[in-house]
């Protein structure tokens, strides 16, 4: 018997989560023409071009450098050039890490806008522009948990006191002492999730909102082979969730459908999913902050909501401006479902 949400019909708020995880191409749809600088966001594919990796890998003997999760995964598990996998890794570091947002709001900042503290967004990814984001929309209230699944250039932590916080606050809050980066997950097929401290504690943090969660939604990510451990993981706890027969799956990329529906098809419960080209076009960007509400009312309660689109401004001050009455009804408690007025 399935579980339902945590929704109260009396205040008409569902607080069962929205989880959201990212990959590459999230990044590459966000910032299609590159960062504040025009640097290119790379997909895995592209790395090998941004890094200027290629002649360092014919070097190495890889006749053929254009695949980078398999030749990274070759030279680890042979365990044969030690100082070309440093190389691989300073570089990933320094091109990720000098990269910055532009100075108008992004699809990233309408993404954390658009959901709220019961929710999640978790991020295989190593660029900064999620952090970024987080950061200067910090003075916002109620907004999503974030998770590193693979670290990210813009975290750093403090083990001694489970303290994380960003990478320029440089000194742990609480003991004084510097702050240090997290680890890169790189691609390989057998990762490590467990021994790293900080890694760890990421998964645990998605498996606990993806055990109780009422919608999943996947952005950009394309689930390669290198993560075959990571989807294992992920369907097992989405499958074992109470209201896995009641959730909704949105599946976002430019790939087929059919090919997304092969490869998705563990974590989909009957036609409880969709497939979208855009993130723009999922219930998240068309309920912002009440997705979970909104397919709560539509398929429990037979009461629809009017879609409530979140706009594209680039305008901080509109689009802080616009989700005002959301924050306000979520501070008394109680949702009406009424859409935002025009800014």
């Amino acid at each position: 018997m399935p579980t339902l949400p945590d929704l109260n019909i009396t205040t008409r708020v569902n607080s069962s989560p929205h989880v959201v995880i990212l990959g590459a191409g999230a990044s590459k749809a966000a910032f299609p023409h590159g960062d504040l600088e025009g640097r290119v966001v790379p997909v895995m594919q592209e790395l090998i071009k941004c890094l200027e990796l290629a002649d360092p890998l014919k070097a190495a003997g890889f006749f053929d450098p254009t695949n980078f999760e398999a030749i990274y995964d070759e030279l680890v598990t042979e365990g044969c050039n030690a100082s070309l996998v440093n190389e691989i890794e300073e570089r990933v570091r320094k091109y990720f890490g000098s990269m910055a947002l532009p100075s108008e709001s992004t699809l990233y900042d309408r993404l954390i806008l658009s959901m709220r503290e019961t929710d999640l967004i978790a991020t295989f990814n190593w660029d900064p522009f999620l952090p970024l984001a987080y950061a200067r929309n910090a003075h916002v209230q109620r907004l999503p948990r974030l998770a590193f699944l693979h670290g990210n250039v813009a975290i750093a932590t403090c083990l001694k006191d489970h303290v994380r916080g960003f990478r320029w606050q440089k000194k742990c809050q609480n003991c004084g002492e510097s702050l240090q980066p997290t680890r890169l997950l790189y691609p390989v097929k057998h990762k490590d999730y467990n021994t790293d401290p900080f890694i760890e504690n990421e998964w645990k943090t998605l498996k606990s909102y993806l055990g109780r969660a009422y919608m999943l939604t996947v952005f950009g990510y394309g689930a390669p082979s290198t993560d075959v451990e990571a989807l294992d993981l992920m369907s097992n706890v989405w499958k074992n969730n109470p209201r896995f027969e009641l959730g909704q799956v949105n599946i976002v990329d430019i790939r087929p459908q059919s090919q997304l529906e092969k490869t998705w098809e563990p974590f989909f419960c009957r036609n409880h999913y969709g497939t979208f080209k855009k993130v723009r076009s999922t219930w998240l960007f068309r309920y912002p902050r009440r997705s979970c509400e909104a397919l709560a009312f539509a398929t429990l309660q037979m009461d629809p909501w009017e879609t409530n689109r979140l706009p594209r401004f680039k305008s901080f001050a509109k689009l802080h401006k616009w989700i005002e009455p959301l924050i306000a009804e979520e501070n008394t408690g109680e949702f009406t479902g009424h859409p935002c007025p025009l800014v």
